[in-house]
């Protein structure tokens, strides 16, 4: 597997990726699960779970007759995801490690939530169709992505930095960047969805603004797919953390984030 690979980087990043949790990925997790509108007893998948922000309040939601399925390549995340279950002593959540655009499950859902992820997917539009076709006919698709412009300034920052180590990264988009281009706004994420084959498709944007130290800007770096962008000799990426948080202190502490999203309801015919 690639150093590079995005299972292993969030991996490698678990703990600075739950450092996160409460400002960034818990509250917008409460919002899809909130969308998906679930109700006790019924069948969820978590696609992409990560460390368990949305299975957690999905698991409350659905309550003991009810199910979750939470999928993630990171067994780092996985790891944490677990550990919060067995605090909670939830029982109806299952955790498994693979690629859940391969995965299929033994029941079909009532609702299938994704967090921030579709946009790793290698193929992103046979990925959503694959977990569209784990939906019941009238399940719920509810997934959230980037707005066009979120992410600046620290997007562009850790970018420069990785090029001054990685300066073919100046010339290469990352894929998952190219993904997220393609579902930017509300129309073309609307439109994406119905290509898929889903109707009655509904968007909403929820702004965030955030204000971050430098150091946290690095926590998200190194628990981000932002960690991919980096070399793999530890003293290049100990230079590529100089130039970044430099940039960063340049700006003035704290830093304002834009973590403007978009949130997307479809159903299956």
């Amino acid at each position: 597997m690639s150093a590079r690979d995005p299972g292993l980087a969030f991996t490698d990043g678990a703990l600075q990726f739950e450092a996160w949790s409460e400002a960034l990925w818990d509250p917008a997790a409460r919002t899809i699960v909130e969308i998906a509108d679930l109700q006790p007893g019924e069948k969820v998948l978590d696609a992409c779970c990560g460390s368990g922000a949305v299975s957690l309040p999905a698991s409350h939601a659905v309550g003991p007759q009810g199910t979750v399925d939470g999928v993630d390549l990171s067994s780092g995340l996985l790891a944490l995801a677990g550990k919060k279950l067995a605090a909670e002593r939830i029982l109806n959540t299952t955790l498994t490690h693979a690629d859940v655009t391969q995965w299929r499950g033994h029941r079909t859902f009532d609702a299938v939530l994704c967090s921030y992820s579709m946009f790793f997917f290698s193929a992103m539009d046979e990925g959503v169709a694959h977990l569209a076709s784990m939906l019941r006919p009238g399940g719920r698709l509810v997934l959230n992505t980037w707005v066009q412009g979120a992410l600046s300034p620290l997007a562009e920052l850790i970018l420069q930095a990785a090029v001054t180590e990685r300066p073919r990264l100046a010339k290469v988009v990352p894929l998952a960047n190219q993904n997220m281009e393609l579902i930017s706004n509300a129309e073309l994420l609307k439109d994406f969805l119905l290509r898929s084959g889903l109707s009655s498709v509904e968007v909403s944007t929820h702004p965030l603004q955030l204000s971050v130290s430098a150091e946290m800007a690095w926590a998200l770096v190194m628990g981000s797919g932002w960690r991919t962008l980096l070399p793999r000799d530890p003293e290049a990426i100990s230079r590529v953390r100089h130039e970044f948080i430099g940039s960063v202190m340049a700006l003035g502490e704290p830093v304002a984030f834009n973590s403007d999203t978009l949130v997307a309801k479809a159903i299956k015919a």
